[in-house]
């Protein structure tokens, strides 16, 4: 027999600051968590699965699962899990879920894509900048929270209107506590907007949206955001993401391999909503599934 539960209530030797803050977390509505949350398939009372979801973008409604974690032989495991949490958090008020899989976890794809009936929605491309002449001729300004507003129309109005419902953002998801700047013209129109993520301040992405015209100045705001991230830190990473569902990708995938940034990955972004059902006739099996998104929501 399958028993799920909350890690916070599961022997998984969390710290016990850690295990308070879980317990609070799980109690608390989706508007209102603050962390990510994990549940445990148990079989036996032995832990054989464990699921991570995290809110995107600090989104109320949408999720963004980042962890998936099989023991051998139990992945049939994957579709209860999965399937729990889309039903448990849809009670709760959430409307849409999300992975981003490798391109080259064929088995990661199959479940997800095949057996749990998650829809491909695009891709997203992680390129690493490495050592960068970090002479610029681009200066962004920081995010001012009375700009929220057109920012995120700006922000909105670049993704593809068929993918506009999943990915679409509203005022309170820019009020994070990323570092925002915002590339504005001479007369104070929006023309960029870039968001630089991390969960351990080592690893920093950048997620960003840029004005179709403007493409060209995407290297100079790498270089704006590498200066001012060396004044903070002496070694640190940083990345940038280009997902395929903003209109200008492929202009901006062209500039970056231009410009020789480091290709890292292709993935598909596979997502669910209410609107689908989750297939039920279909059992996973014979796999070993591990599965850590180590990048940001």
């Amino acid at each position: 027999m399958i028993e799920i539960k909350n890690i916070v209530f599961v022997n998984c030797n969390l710290n016990p600051i850690r295990e308070f803050l879980c317990f609070i977390n799980h109690l608390l509505p989706l508007k209102l968590k603050f962390a990510n949350e994990s549940f445990v398939a148990l079989v036996d009372k032995k832990n054989q699965g464990l699921i991570t979801l995290d809110k995107d973008s600090k989104s109320h409604t949408r999720f963004k699962i980042t962890k998936l974690i099989l023991e051998e032989n139990s992945a049939d495991i994957a579709h209860q899990l999965v399937n729990y949490v889309i039903s448990r958090y849809r009670a709760m008020g959430a409307n849409s879920f999300y992975v981003v899989v490798n391109e080259k976890r064929a088995d990661l794809l199959n479940i997800f894509r095949n057996d749990l009936n998650f829809r491909n929605c695009g891709f997203e491309y992680l390129y690493k900048i490495n050592s960068i002449n970090t002479s610029y001729s681009l200066f962004l300004k920081p995010f001012k929270k009375e700009f929220v507003k057109e920012v995120c129309n700006f922000y909105n109005e670049g993704i593809n209107s068929f993918n506009r419902f999943l990915f679409a953002r509203q005022n309170y998801q820019f009020l994070n506590k990323c570092y925002k700047y915002i590339f504005y013209d001479d007369n104070n129109k929006i023309l960029g907007y870039f968001e630089v993520a991390t969960k351990n301040n080592h690893d920093f992405y950048i997620n960003f949206t840029i004005d179709f015209a403007y493409n060209i100045y995407l290297t100079d705001a790498i270089k704006f955001i590498y200066s001012k991230l060396s004044q903070k830190a002496k070694n640190f990473n940083l990345y940038i993401k280009v997902k395929d569902y903003f209109m200008n990708s492929k202009e901006l995938l062209a500039i970056l391999n231009e410009n020789n940034m480091e290709f890292i990955s292709k993935s598909q972004i596979l997502a669910k909503d209410y609107y689908r059902e989750i297939k039920q006739d279909n059992i996973l099996k014979n796999a070993k599934i591990i599965f850590n998104d180590p990048t940001t929501a």
